[in-house]
């Protein structure tokens, strides 16, 4: 999920879907185990991630950018939803 001005992007395996409200409403509704933000701005279902280089997350052929004040916490909520432990 992704946020720009208000406008919430729900991009999923069949297209994007538009609506307008708030990521930390739509996080508040999900599982924190699996979804996780790697930045203000992208809310990351973490059944999806290909991996990490350096400071971002791979996403298909998508890369967003890990903050740096997440990025510990989202290494360790990626290897929580692997089974690897974690944090």
């Amino acid at each position: 999920m992704e946020i720009y001005r208000h406008k919430l992007t729900f991009h999923t395996l069949k297209g994007d879907l538009e609506s307008w409200g708030s990521l930390s409403d739509i996080e508040k509704q999900l599982p924190e185990s699996s979804f996780f933000k790697c930045n203000n701005c992208f809310l990351v279902n973490l059944k999806y991630v290909d991996g990490i280089d350096k400071e971002d997350v791979l996403i298909g052929d998508d890369r967003l950018r890990i903050s740096h004040l997440r990025k510990k916490d989202f290494v360790n909520a990626l290897m929580r939803y692997l089974g690897r432990g974690g944090g």
